[in-house]
This record gives C-alpha cells, sequence and structure tokens, in this order.
C-alpha cells in the first residue's frame, strides 16, 4: 500500500481518492481540508481582480501552496 502525506500539514491521508481525499495542486498533494483552506484563502483574492489572468491566478496558487509548505500552516490575507 502506498503512503501519502499532505505537503502542507504533514498529515497522513489514509483514503487517498484524488480529487476527493487529496488534491494535487501546484505539484503537491495536499488534503482535502487544506485544499478548503487554499480555496478560503484565494477566494476574496480572485474576485477583485479585473481583468483576469490565468496566468496571475496560477503563480497565485503556486505562490499560497508554496508559502503554506514553508511555515507549515495556512495564512489569511
Amino acid at each position: 500500500m502506498k503512503s501519502l502525506k499532505c505537503d502542507v500539514c504533514h498529515k497522513d491521508i489514509t483514503t487517498a481518492i484524488n480529487q476527493r481525499s487529496y488534491f494535487h495542486v501546484a505539484n503537491r498533494d495536499i488534503c482535502e481540508a487544506c485544499n478548503d483552506q487554499l480555496q478560503f484563502t484565494l477566494k476574496p483574492v480572485v474576485r477583485t481582480k479585473q481583468p483576469f489572468n490565468y496566468e496571475w491566478y496560477e503563480r497565485l496558487i503556486r505562490d499560497s501552496v508554496e508559502k503554506a509548505i514553508s511555515r507549515s500552516k495556512w495564512e489569511t490575507r
């Protein structure tokens, strides 16, 4: 059996089902709780961006995930 850990909170993901119990975001594997926190953190920022740019969005996601990994927690903006 393959073991999978969340790259942000380092919790074991016991029943690893892609896009259900873990998510592959910005070349990282994150658990459902961390994915929810990522969406919660980014939603107000994305809503204020006019005009929307997909390259900016991808960079924002990657930077947010890398910052959370370096601090081992999510930071609200």
